[in-house]
């Protein structure tokens, strides 16, 4: 058993509204060695379409449709909410405007992130480029909370490298010590490929000193 979802009937926290929807109830642990930002190799990688749900009668698109939200139904009309269509990258990017709007802005870099490795999927380099630089506009407005939290700072110096910003990961990056030795070995590896041009995928275990189990 890798993944086992089933359909469930779920209320939208926005609209009141019952749908159902696919759910992942069983999943085995993740073993593989992720990329830089983190993502999963396979099988894990594959079910990212269940990473996000939509309430088909308001839109409204969460990991879960449940989730309480902080805004009314009519934010979900809003051009700035459609903007992004019904694909899954759209809904992930969805997904990441109502997590700032519940201020819960870890997960609205996440959802950025997840719609870029969409793109990535497709060979789509600029939209995910563009999914990146969302994520760095989230992390930047919100510096004080994510300095806190020295995983985020870690994956943020892939997104933008892998986003084209290379200045930013040379100066921000090269040199700096993290308690970790594991996140200052990678953080170095992060400038050392942005000093290369470099904005291609790389898993952790690429960085000279690093093994990951």
């Amino acid at each position: 058993m890798e993944i086992k979802t089933e359909e469930q009937e779920l209320v939208c926290a926005v609209c009141g509204e019952k749908s159902s929807q696919t759910v992942v109830v069983e999943y085995e642990p993740d073993r593989s060695v992720p990329d830089l930002d983190m993502r999963p190799g396979e099988p894990h990688r594959s079910y990212i379409k269940y990473w996000v749900s939509k309430c088909p009668h308001c839109g409204y698109c969460n990991a879960s449709i449940e989730i309480p939200a902080l805004f009314t139904k009519e934010y979900l009309q809003s051009a700035n909410y459609n903007q992004y269509g019904d694909s899954l990258a759209g809904r992930f990017m969805k997904m990441s405007l109502v997590c700032e709007k519940n201020k819960v802005y870890e997960e609205a870099l996440k959802a950025c992130l997840y719609a870029a490795w969409t793109f990535d999927d497709v060979g789509n380099d600029e939209k995910a480029r563009e999914c990146r630089r969302a994520a760095v506009r989230i992390f930047d407005s919100h510096r004080a909370l994510f300095s806190e939290k020295p995983d985020y700072v870690l994956v943020a110096a892939d997104i933008m490298r892998r986003s084209g910003n290379y200045e930013r990961v040379i100066s921000d990056y090269k040199g700096r010590f993290f308690h970790s030795g594991l996140m200052t070995a990678i953080a170095a590896f992060e400038a050392e490929l942005a000093e290369k041009g470099d904005s291609d995928c790389h898993r952790a275990d690429e960085a000279p000193g690093v093994t990951v189990k």
